[in-house]
């Protein structure tokens, strides 16, 4: 019974890098090569501040994207909170996109994020195209260099893998 569960789970691991790898060459070639902490963006949990990414440089990030009312990025925000509650060798950031300040700020107090969030800045857009789909996922790192992304739902059982394999030793796992 384990083996067919370990089995299952390696499937459901390749399909999601499999789908991962077909959605990478959707997005622009400049997403592909950019340095994602050299953006500049506006804070969402403090007015009137904006942070220079650079900040995070020196630890894997992940960023998620969301939008307002999306349903699937509350979901995904919980999957994340649990995740940066229990390991501390890479870092989360929300991105609030295709929404003014006051409707992300009202989605971000449903969502509750354990870690920062800002709202998306014209030149981080141009770079990395127009965020249609959220959530959208992008894993930068230490240097900042853009990894891999992943779009949509995922699940824990999909995301921790995948961050073994992106994020050395995510989770302090080898």
């Amino acid at each position: 019974m384990q083996v067919f569960s370990m089995h299952s789970r390696v499937r459901q691991f390749r399909r999601a890098v499999l789908a991962g790898l077909c959605l990478l060459l959707a997005l622009p070639l400049t997403a592909a090569a950019a340095d994602l902490m050299q953006y500049e963006l506006r804070s969402l949990d403090r007015a009137g501040s904006e942070d220079a990414l650079d900040i995070y440089r020196g630890t894997p990030t992940l960023m998620i994207f969301f939008e307002p009312e999306c349903a699937w990025c509350l979901r995904q925000m919980r999957v994340l909170n649990k995740l940066v509650d229990e390991c501390e060798n890479f870092q989360a950031l929300a991105i609030g996109a295709n929404g003014t300040r006051s409707d992300l700020l009202s989605t971000l107090n449903r969502m509750r994020p354990d870690f920062p969030s800002y709202q998306i800045s014209r030149q981080l857009e141009a770079d990395i195209g127009k965020v249609e789909t959220t959530p959208l996922m992008l894993i930068a790192d230490d240097h900042g260099e853009f990894v891999t992304h992943m779009r949509g739902y995922q699940k824990e059982e999909i995301l921790v893998p995948a961050l073994q394999e992106f994020i050395p030793g995510y989770c302090g796992q080898p």
